[in-house]
């Protein structure tokens, strides 16, 4: 007797191409937030796919609209520092690479992009201490097809190690 259930072959995941990847095309969970540079403040991201254990990681240049001191802070913090000397707008142009890894581990290099921008931290931003913590949803605009005529944030810490 023949059953009524067909099967259907679950669909794979999509292509990754560390070269070209962009991160609006993988629906994520932010779970990671790094500071990798300060000058320009440049951000590693590790998101995991949704309902997946896989990860991509990939960074990109902060968008500095509405990056206030507050949110310099706290990215000071995320790299265990407890004061910021210095948060201005600084020239930048679209010439530093920045590192995208696939799932399976692939990993390239591509120009880098702005990535996050408008950070909102607690209600009481002296509390956080990632810049996790400050990330607004949706957590990922697109920004790839903006040139860096905006500038970027450069950061100076002070005060770091055991804190």
């Amino acid at each position: 007797m023949a059953t009524p259930y067909s099967t259907v072959k679950a669909e794979s995941d999509p292509v990754c191409d560390p070269y070209t990847m962009k991160t609006d095309s993988y629906p994520s969970i932010l779970i990671k937030l790094d500071v990798v540079l300060t000058d320009p403040l440049t951000l590693r991201a590790t998101i995991r796919l949704l309902n997946s254990s896989r990860v991509i990681t990939f960074e990109g240049v902060m968008f500095p609209s509405g990056f206030s001191d507050d949110h310099a802070l706290v990215a000071c913090r995320s790299m265990g520092c407890s004061k910021v000397s210095a948060n201005a707008l600084v020239s930048w142009t679209q010439t530093q690479t920045c590192r995208f890894t696939c799932p399976d581990g692939t990993s390239g290099l591509q120009l880098c992009r702005y990535m996050q921008s408008y950070l909102r931290c607690p209600s009481n931003p002296n509390d956080a201490m990632s810049l996790k913590e400050c990330v607004a949803k949706p957590f990922w605009a697109d920004y790839s097809d903006s040139s860096s005529r905006y500038g970027a944030i450069g950061l100076v810490c002070t005060e770091c190690g055991d804190l």
